[in-house]
């Protein structure tokens, strides 16, 4: 489902020195200054779409309409809707709501992260 990802929990402050260089590994990844996370509630939700043995690919793309939470900068947690993809500069622009105002920003892609999954 996610071709040279590997999926750990551990302790970071304790183990991601042995992590980190364990054999085959090239990095842990990280949105910004944050060691990326999984919830525990997103595991189970692809396990039971996925079952035992099934593959599901999930399509990486962000498109018009898509629903994204903002993972760092000044609106880090909020969600927004995508309004507009920029392929060339790696940003979209998002409306959201914020201090009960709409307001449209652009921000670059890694920063945002889809909301539910998104299945071709």
């Amino acid at each position: 489902m996610f071709p040279g990802y590997l999926f750990a929990e551990f302790v970071y402050v304790e183990m991601n020195r042995r992590v980190g260089h364990s054999p085959g590994v090239q990095r842990i990844v990280q949105l910004g200054d944050n060691v990326a996370t999984v919830d525990c509630g997103t595991v189970a939700a692809l396990r039971r779409h996925a079952g035992e043995d099934e593959i599901v690919t999930i399509d990486p793309e962000i498109k018009i309409g898509q629903a994204v939470r903002i993972a760092e900068g000044p609106f880090e947690g909020l969600e927004a809707l995508v309004t507009q993809v920029l392929p060339a500069k790696e940003r979209i622009r998002v409306l959201l709501e914020f201090l009960n105002r709409s307001l449209e920003i652009e921000i670059s892609t890694p920063k945002v992260l889809l909301v539910g999954p998104s299945y071709l």
